[in-house]
């Protein structure tokens, strides 16, 4: 027993034809209610809440410390500190610079570093300084 459509609908087509047809229409119908049905989301409103809040920044790091410390240094570690981490120098280049050897680039690398640790522990003893 077959249902025919196209003689329901009144439709002067031949039954392949009409089976077809109806085929491509139940999919269309069909990918028609899933494309909407994706486009929806079940979600529950109350978790997005926190989501309108505005995001709150992160407070500013006072490095005034750190600068208070590299104007206390001698000129020449000084120098050597501001040209490794401030200019991104290597130690041949910063040696080459100061026309220093390479050992004492890093002696007063060392140095500087230390004398940095101490002044910065003193003024901030609840900082921890590596």
């Amino acid at each position: 027993m077959s249902w025919n459509l196209h003689q329901h609908l009144g439709l002067n087509i031949e039954e392949p034809t009409a089976l077809s047809y109806t085929y491509r229409v139940a999919h269309n119908k069909a990918m028609t209610f899933l494309k909407k049905k994706s486009r929806y989301v079940d979600v529950d409103p109350a978790n997005f809440r926190d989501v309108l809040k505005a995001p709150v920044p992160e407070p500013e790091v006072d490095y005034s410390f750190l600068h208070k410390a590299l104007a206390e240094l001698p000129p020449r570690m000084a120098a050597v500190i501001q040209l490794q981490y401030y200019e991104n120098l290597s130690y041949k280049d910063i040696s080459e610079r100061l026309g220093i050897s390479l050992k004492a680039v890093e002696s007063l690398l060392v140095r500087a570093k230390r004398v940095l640790r101490k002044k910065i522990s003193q003024e901030k003893p609840d900082n921890r300084v590596i």
